[in-house]
């Protein structure tokens, strides 16, 4: 009997020490460090610490777009038949025109570079903003006007819409309009969801807001981080006259859009090639800007 629990005591010390040692520094198996990809890349993939501290803008509080985004839902094609004087997902065919619409902007690293883009091949494009990111950069926000965009509404903080009462959602609309107004003494007319996502409510309350929603029927896929080839393709292969193109001139701050930019420049002088004219929201329905 003692020889019986002298082993249950060395067998207890034994796990004890096991244990203890197996909470030392530097005795613990290193966790595997999850890989990097396009979709999730590792947030020193791409910047230096005091890249990530210039690209600290206010975030998009539903989360990247990879996270969140859906493929294109029909019932927005359905809201764009039941409400043709005040959703948009594209416009006729009958005219060679297409709009290039930029998202989650403005930020200090992509939406310059865009800016420049644009202004090379002499381009007007539109532009949805965030409140909060406006408020961070009015100098990048004026910069768009005065270069001849239109500037539209992409709420506040970039929640999910369906997410949310109708309540926070005028909060987003108008708080939005405010950081608007004060940058460059404009009020946006149009308005953009973010990641697209739009119910029948919430389209009749910006409706009564004076808002006229815009969606896309050709996105190029760029918060995917794609290879600038595979976003030419995207476009291009899926263009038509009427199409209402999507890209982002900001994103979540891990994300990379620099093959964005460089599909943009060899996208518009294709497109011109083809005899189509790029014009903004407004010109393409005919509305007020």
């Amino acid at each position: 009997m003692v020889f019986h629990w002298r082993s249950i005591f060395l067998l207890c010390t034994l796990l004890f020490l096991s244990t203890l040692t197996g909470c030392m520094p530097g005795t613990q198996k290193s966790q595997p460090k999850q890989p990097s990809s396009p979709e999730h890349p590792q947030p020193s993939t791409y910047f230096s610490p005091k890249e990530r501290e210039v690209a600290n803008l206010p975030t998009l509080e539903g989360g990247p777009e990879y996270s969140i985004r859906k493929p294109h839902p029909v019932s927005n094609d359905l809201l764009q038949r039941k409400y043709p004087d005040v959703f948009v997902l594209r416009a006729p065919r009958n005219r060679n025109e297409v709009a290039l619409t930029f998202d989650d902007g403005p930020d200090q690293r992509f939406t310059p570079q865009v800016l420049d883009v644009l202004k090379k091949h002499r381009v007007k494009a539109t532009f949805f903003l965030m409140g909060s990111r406006v408020k961070a950069l009015p100098e990048v926000t004026r910069r768009i006007r005065d270069e001849g965009h239109v500037i539209g509404n992409h709420t506040y903080w970039h929640p999910n819409l369906p997410k949310e009462s109708v309540e926070r959602m005028d909060w987003e609309v108008r708080e939005t309009e405010k950081s608007i107004q004060q940058a460059t003494g404009d009020r946006p007319r149009f308005f953009r969801a973010p990641y697209g996502e739009m119910d029948e409510k919430r389209l009749r309350r910006l409706r009564d807001m004076g808002y006229y929603i815009t969606g896309w029927s050709v996105d190029s896929l760029d918060w995917r981080q794609l290879p600038t080839e595979e976003i030419k393709h995207n476009v291009l292969s899926n263009t038509h006259p009427g199409s209402i193109i999507l890209f982002h001139s900001g994103g979540h701050w891990t994300q990379d859009l620099s093959t964005m930019v460089e599909a943009l420049d060899e996208i518009i002088p294709r497109l011109k090639a083809d005899g189509i004219r790029f014009v903004t929201v407004p010109e393409m329905v005919k509305k007020g800007s």
